[in-house]
């Protein structure tokens, strides 16, 4: 049978000529870039790899300029939350200062491209700066011993991060709840392969029960407004005076949802959203929402990653960003008598 011509095919990675040669990535980054820090036998059976896949005529290019090159990259999970751009100001604002240039890479909200666009991206870079990546850990470190890397969103083991107080967050929601008379919350569930999912949940489950308030999650659902409008089913079944929904996005879905149906809000069920995203304030009725400090977490990703570059990394593993409540009209006192069903 004859063969069908291949179509373009997909450059080597440094992923693929470390399997090739049977060693890391890592001792392959060594090898071609300073190969006096590896045995003799070990440089030539990666060289030998290379040769084969292709690589090394590509990339010994870059890998000669790459001092120069000033090149930081940021992967984002999915660039259609403006959380996201909030945090790439800052990150853009501190590398600029220090003369790096910027270079995105965007995972389409898709774990398998995200992992692929990251392998074969960030040899071009001195560093990344990965804002809630959803890859696994394993993957994740591997990146690691290629380039130095700080991930936002999300604790990694060995591994510089910026995250959220969550747990202050929490408390914040759940204070302003129980003020207005609110004895139970349902929490919208994000995505399930989201880092952030557990720890909001289980924050926001404790600071209800040390109010005394009953908590309840469903979900998971998209973190989107149709993922919001698909949870307002399942409330229905078992409704609660008050919502926080894992995102901006998913409360205005929610509210919407719930509006088109006659049920009232804040009057018949409260609402709160997390993020404080433009939309928030221009919904009505405006959406009250959990501030992320966006741009000053960008900020500090990217200190961490140009210091690490520097030689002189951050001495703590973690480091943690306010969040703030913001309160607008779609929060109000509770209806303790929420309506039947529709």
């Amino acid at each position: 049978m004859e063969e069908k011509p291949e179509g373009r095919q997909k450059a080597a990675t440094i992923y693929d000529v470390a399997a090739e040669a049977g060693v890391a990535a890592s001792t392959v980054s060594r090898a071609l870039s300073r190969p006096g820090r590896v045995s003799v036998e070990t440089v030539e059976k990666v060289r030998i790899a290379a040769r084969k896949l292709g690589y090394r005529e590509r990339n010994a290019a870059s890998r000669e300029n790459r001092s120069n090159s000033r090149l930081l990259l940021v992967s984002v999970s999915g660039l259609g939350n403006l959380y996201f751009l909030h945090t790439l100001e800052g990150i853009h604002e501190e590398a600029a200062k220090a003369g790096y240039t910027v270079v995105v890479a965007d995972g389409r909200s898709r774990i398998e491209y995200e992992r692929s666009i990251l392998e074969q991206t960030i040899e071009m870079a001195d560093a990344a700066v990965m804002i809630s990546p959803r890859a696994p850990d394993a993957a994740l470190h591997q990146l690691a011993k290629v380039r130095p890397i700080v991930v936002v969103n999300r604790i990694l083991k060995d591994v510089h991060s910026v995250v959220q107080n969550v747990p202050d967050g929490m408390r914040q929601v759940v204070s302003h709840l129980h003020e207005l008379g609110h004895r139970s919350v349902t929490y919208i569930s994000g995505p399930s392969d989201a880092w952030l999912q557990v720890p909001r949940w289980e924050a926001l489950a404790q600071s209800a029960q040390d109010r005394g308030m009953t908590s309840q999650r469903i979900g998971p659902f998209e973190a989107n407004v149709r993922g919001g409008v698909t949870a307002a089913d399942a409330w229905m079944t078992n409704r609660t005076t008050a919502v926080l929904a894992y995102n901006d996005d998913m409360a205005l879905g929610f509210m919407r949802a719930l509006l088109e149906r006659g049920v009232r809000i804040p009057a018949d069920v409260s609402v709160v959203g997390i993020d404080n995203s433009p939309m928030a304030q221009l919904y009505i009725p405006s959406l009250t929402s959990l501030a992320l400090a966006g741009h000053g977490q960008g900020m500090v990703a990217a200190r961490a990653v140009l210091e690490t570059l520097a030689g002189n990394g951050p001495q703590i593993p973690v480091s943690v960003v306010p969040m703030k409540l913001v309160t607008r009209g779609s929060t109000g006192p509770a209806n303790t008598v929420p309506p039947t069903s529709g």
